[in-house]
């Protein structure tokens, strides 16, 4: 006797996509290269319990770079007027979380600068140059976040007395590899972030990044491949 299924068509193709896609996540995290997992903060420690700060929204430092103004090309992309620079308002904003969890983003702008995601269509939102701008484009991106990635810019952090430390990692050609960054605790909306430590290059540097508190009511899901493998990354201090 025939085996009959009630399931659409659509359902079914829904349901290989699925699959398909959980098959994919297996194999990227199994090929994963994670380097200085001893060098993450002990993962009992993290979070604001010693010193707290606000975690309902996100936090942004301020930057100004200059750059080319963007117009729309004839093949439907975006291209650089090489002839116009201007001083571009930007923001680098992260979020952390209260589990000790935090996300981190690339630069924002207030300007319509890629063709994959159209800021007028999803969230109403006009080109204009300013960090206020720049802000609403990241809050729209936030609105529209696609967890894509397992630990590729995710991390932890912790506070203690006036310190902050945030590390989190980057991706170099297919590995990934801890940033560290230590700082000051102004109050419990502004920190200072005063070191870098690269342990790619083993390397560390000065650096002056303040960042200031803006509440935002949604949260993207921090999870991380570090905090469900929390046995693989051993610092005990």
């Amino acid at each position: 006797m025939p085996y009959f299924t009630t399931d659409t068509l659509e359902e079914r193709k829904n349901s290989m996509k699925f699959k398909l896609s959980i098959l994919a996540l297996l194999i990227l995290t199994s090929c994963m290269e994670i380097n200085h997992k001893k060098y993450v903060i002990n993962l009992d420690k993290v979070g604001d319990k010693l010193r707290p700060i606000r975690t309902d929204g996100y936090y942004y430092q301020e930057r100004e770079e200059m750059t080319f103004p963007y117009y729309k090309n004839s093949y439907g992309g975006f291209s650089k007027d090489s002839t116009k620079p201007y001083l571009q308002k930007q923001i680098r904003p992260l979020t952390l979380h209260k589990d000790g969890t935090l996300l981190t983003f690339g630069f924002s702008t207030g300007f319509q600068e890629n063709y994959v995601f159209d800021y007028s269509a999803n969230c109403g939102l006009t080109d204009h140059n300013s960090i206020g701008n720049a802000k609403k484009h990241f809050e729209c991106d936030i609105r529209h976040y696609k967890d894509r990635f397992p630990i590729w810019g995710k991390g932890v952090f912790k506070t203690e007395k006036n310190e902050i430390i945030i590390q989190y990692y980057i991706n170099w050609i297919g590995a990934y590899y801890l940033v560290e960054k230590k700082g000051v605790i102004l109050n419990d909306t502004t920190f200072v972030l005063k070191k870098l430590f690269d342990y790619k290059l083993n390397e560390s540097k000065e650096i002056n990044e303040l960042y200031k508190f803006q509440y935002f009511d949604i949260k993207p899901d921090s999870t991380s491949y570090i905090i469900e493998h929390k046995r693989k990354f051993k610092n005990k201090a």
